[in-house]
């Protein structure tokens, strides 16, 4: 190709050469030459050196023109990411819970309190200050996105759900009709109401097993099985099918708490236990391994629990809360101060390195905020 190339520049600059009218040159007396006397010739070359400069540049013969140099080419900025969860804690901070609790029949909200209607009031509440529910009884639920609660009004046998970041709410009417809605301001209802049995194949009452951050509905028991999502517009699909045997406990800020219900197990107090991610054709997705137990939280790093046989039939408190991380290489177990004792009602992970429970001393209720990190539970002062 260089030689073809080369031929055709010998070739033309010929031609160019034999088309110039070089004149004479002009007879001038005797004397050193001067450096500028060829300057039209001088030219004329300059010419063709840019004439040939264009045929390199396109040796087919094509209209060349000079094009300006490329940009260079952006480099990715480089960054580094860290999929660290809360780095261990040193201390153990003494404010405020920054999740809803319930004290003495009240629920406290960041800096507001809600007594319930009824005495004593409310005993239990979960959820976020964005998004919570809370009961009293006789087996009465409120709702609230913040602000004063609103009476949950609808014929219920199985406990309503709030997602774990407080958004939505799912509940399952005494009719078969699973529903629910955000619980924003502006928050929309679900929708059409999905018919599932109100109970399952052993007679006992379908749970709402959780209610997700993106707002999927599961529903379990025995024989029954549901995910429903929807705000997707998608179709209910038949857990049964793609998760047979598998209850639905729990939604976690970590993940769904699942009890493996092939051996016959239907709570998480015996069988495998074990936290899981679902997809969206409601296939599980194991993540750890958890214990039994009878009331439990999880966070990203830790599982907090107590076990059945501590916490089951009439017993007002206990005395310790077990906790391991995830990976299984590091347990221990909380204590509430001395002359305190936990509350027989739900704990809750506050993020992935605090929790927060209810104490009594026998005479008056508080909270406290434990590290399962540093197995140090401190008291908090009252709201």
């Amino acid at each position: 190709m260089h030689d073809d190339i080369e031929t055709i520049l010998t070739r033309e600059l010929r031609e160019v050469a034999d088309g110039l009218d070089v004149p004479a040159r002009p007879h001038l007396p005797a004397r050193p030459p001067s450096r500028f006397l060829w300057a039209p010739l001088v030219a004329v070359a300059a010419a063709v050196l840019v004439a040939l400069v264009f045929l390199v540049a396109d040796p087919a013969g094509r209209s060349a023109r000079l094009d300006p140099a490329p940009e260079p080419t952006p480099q990715p900025t480089e960054v580094v990411t860290d999929d660290a969860t809360d780095p261990l804690p040193t201390e153990v901070p003494t404010g405020q819970p920054r999740v809803p609790y319930v004290l003495d029949g009240v629920v406290h909200v960041g800096g507001d309190s809600f007594p319930g209607d009824s005495s004593p009031g409310y005993y239990e509440v979960d959820g976020t200050t964005q998004g919570w529910l809370a009961v009293e009884p006789p087996f009465v639920w409120a709702w609230s996105n913040g602000g004063a609660p609103n009476v949950l009004d609808v014929a219920l046998e199985q406990p309503p759900v709030v997602s774990p970041n407080g958004q939505y709410v799912a509940y399952l009417s005494s009719e078969g009709d699973l529903n629910g809605f955000e619980t924003a301001p502006a928050g929309e209802g679900m929708g059409l109401p999905v018919p599932v049995p109100v109970r399952d194949d052993d007679g006992v009452g379908t749970r709402i097993g959780a209610v997700t951050d993106d707002g999927w509905v599961i529903a379990s028991g025995r024989g029954v099985g549901v995910l429903w999502r929807p705000f997707d517009g998608a179709d209910p699909v038949d857990l049964t099918r793609t998760a047979p045997g598998q209850l639905v406990w729990k939604a976690t800020d970590a993940g769904l708490v699942v009890v493996d219900g092939t051996d016959g197990s239907r709570d998480p107090a015996d069988g495998r236990v074990y936290l899981a991610d679902m997809s969206a054709d409601g296939e599980l997705v194991e993540i750890a391994e958890l214990p039994n137990f009878g009331i439990a939280d999880v966070s990203r790093e830790w599982v907090a629990w107590a076990r059945a046989d501590v916490v089951s039939g009439d017993v007002p408190e206990y005395e310790e809360i077990q906790v391991r991380d995830l990976d299984g290489e590091r347990e221990g177990v909380l204590a509430p101060p001395r002359g305190w004792r936990f509350v027989n009602t739900a704990f809750t992970f506050e993020d992935d390195q605090f929790l927060v429970a209810r104490v009594t001393d026998g005479q008056q209720e508080r909270m406290v905020r434990c590290s399962p990190a540093l197995q140090e539970c401190v008291l908090l002062g009252a709201p």
